[in-house]
């Protein structure tokens, strides 16, 4: 018997409702299948585009200059390529602290692009690497790296959120590919200046970027500091700097970047470290400290300039006497500057002695004669005054040592670092 009344309006209530599923569920399926699509790098005509020129990239291996290890024109194109598909991805992105969907998509979408390995460990020709997420005083900074000989050339945007949208703010890349000029770089850190002191914050943020030059072999590699002020007319590059520096541990150099916004108009403080090779053959390496206040477009080298006072000396001796002499008590010191200061050189330094008279250190160092096969030459006498906690100043150099420096002092010149992450090494 067939369904009349209330039963009847029931059953066509129940059948209604299953097709209403049916079709949601069919709508769903759909949608997922069209985002998954949409994600798909093989159905994205821009990361097609960049897999050309990576493929390009990779198809000139064999002609590798070892000067530019495989840096040509198309490099700049896939950089750009890069950054250009990666900025498409940020109008998802509602805030700067809540990158690692966003990174994790990115990545794994950027799997499928690069040229597979060759097999060849040497050479990343046609590779990309990992894209890294970061913010810091509302800057979002996107750091990307696209493969050459012995690693990959890094390159970093940073990116304010304005008028509902990410705007790139500043970059830094690398793309003189001529000899000498070219500097590829491993990007350490990247900091942007930090407000302290209980003011309100006000200007222009200043980015500082530290990385290092890779390549197949050696712990020696150049590192890299720079300074930029993020104009709204657009950034200004104020300090450009790159010193060979020795691998101490997995990072090459440490830095920070400040200003004291309770004082008026501050000036920016910038504090780097790394390890750098010294003039005694026999210690070799050395911790280095780089100090610098930039006022404006000024930037100025202050203390400290070292941690130790045999430190101070290799510094003395290795710097020019434009920047020495800021160091030291006396002109005359000019004359054994110039007579220790080569372009190369080395020596052996000898024990530090305390001074009865406070405050004073005397650090023996003997220069090398290279007219005989190297040989140590007569030493020569540094006195240091040593103010806490790193001021230094060159007082006098003789080729005597003095009376009244007789104490040997082995904690002087032991290792210390301005930052508490690098305790440890100890």
């Amino acid at each position: 018997m067939a369904a009349t009344g209330p039963l009847r309006a029931s059953g066509i209530l129940e059948a209604r409702r299953y097709n209403l599923s049916m079709r949601l569920i069919l709508l769903v399926a759909i949608w997922m299948a069209a985002t998954a699509s949409a994600q798909d790098p093989r159905n994205d005509p821009r990361l097609d585009a960049l897999h050309a020129t990576l493929a390009t990239l990779y198809s000139h291996a064999a002609e590798v200059d070892p000067q530019n290890r495989g840096a040509r024109p198309e490099l700049t194109v896939a950089k750009h390529e890069l950054r250009d598909w990666i900025e498409l991805q940020l109008p998802g992105l509602k805030y700067a602290q809540d990158t690692k969907p966003l990174s994790d998509r990115i990545n794994t979408a950027l799997k499928a692009v690069g040229i597979p390995e060759s097999g060849a460990d040497e050479s990343l020709l046609g590779s990309v690497g990992e894209v890294r997420f970061s913010n810091d005083s509302d800057l979002l900074i996107v750091t990307t790296g696209v493969g050459i000989v012995c690693g990959y050339d890094e390159s970093a945007y940073g990116y304010q959120f304005m008028n509902g949208a990410w705007k790139r703010v500043w970059e830094s890349e690398q793309n003189d590919y001529a000899p000498q000029k070219y500097a590829p770089q491993h990007i350490i850190a990247v900091q942007v200046s930090q407000a302290f002191g209980g003011g309100s914050v006000s200007g222009p943020p200043f980015v500082l970027t530290l990385g290092n030059q890779s390549s197949c072999a050696s712990a020696w590699h150049p590192v890299y500091y720079r300074v930029w002020r993020v104009d709204p007319a657009g950034p200004k590059l104020l300090l450009d700097g790159a010193e060979g520096a020795w691998l101490r541990t997995e990072i090459y150099a440490v830095g920070s970047i400040a200003q004291d916004r309770s004082i008026r108009n501050p000036p920016v403080d910038v504090l780097i470290e790394f390890t750098q090779g010294s003039v005694d053959v026999t210690v070799h390496n050395r911790e280095a400290v780089r100090h610098f206040l930039i006022s404006g477009d000024q930037v100025r080298r202050v203390g400290p300039v070292a941690l130790g006072p045999r430190d101070f000396v290799d510094e003395w001796l290795t710097r020019g006497w434009s920047e020495s002499a800021g160091w030291s008590a006396a002109s005359a010191l000019q004359q054994w500057h110039g007579k220790l200061h080569t372009g190369v050189f080395g020596g052996e330094f000898a024990g530090t002695m305390r001074c009865e008279t406070p405050e004073l250190w005397q650090v023996a160092f003997a220069p090398h004669d290279a007219n005989k096969d190297l040989e140590a030459g007569p030493p020569a006498y540094f006195l240091v005054q040593w103010r806490p906690p790193y001021q230094f100043t060159m007082m006098s150099v003789s080729d005597k040592p003095s009376p009244l420096c007789t104490q040997e002092d082995r904690e002087a010149d032991a290792w210390r670092t301005l930052f508490s992450t690098q305790e440890w090494r100890r």
